[in-house]
């Protein structure tokens, strides 16, 4: 897809904050599971498949990281790795957590805490709705 394309399906200058961490939890994540793809697809006789799919793992990992770098490249360097982690981690709590909704909250509100403190802004409730509903 050419840049000319995303644009037209993709506004990156509308997209909230909360949507841009969201993006780097999921690319965690899809990382993540290419690489439990790769382990077990592994065989000894053939690892072809287990190879190509490290190579998506490595794919999901290039793309996060120019993400960060073109969207949040101010983070200070000790809160980068928190916030590539708490995206991640809001990802897996939305899975796991769906029925637990006093657990849920608990995992929101440090999750919450530490992407508003890289950010130095407020993330608690939905930072998106908020956004969208001041647009």
């Amino acid at each position: 897809m050419s840049d000319e394309e995303t644009k037209k399906t993709f506004d990156h200058a509308k997209a909230s904050v909360a949507d841009k961490i969201a993006l780097l939890g999921e690319l965690e994540h899809g990382r993540r599971h290419c690489v439990r793809a790769a382990a077990s697809a592994w065989r000894e006789e053939d690892d072809s498949e287990s190879v190509q799919y490290l190579l998506w793992a490595k794919r999901f990992q290039t793309l996060r990281r120019d993400y960060m770098k073109k969207h949040f490249s101010d983070f200070k360097e000790t809160d980068w790795c928190l916030i590539k982690v708490c995206a991640e981690l809001r990802s897996l709590v939305y899975e796991v957590c769906e029925g637990d909704v006093e657990e849920l909250k608990e995992f929101e509100d440090l999750i919450d805490e530490i992407t508003g403190k890289a950010l130095g802004m407020d993330m608690s409730s939905c930072l998106a709705c908020r956004e969208d509903k001041e647009s």
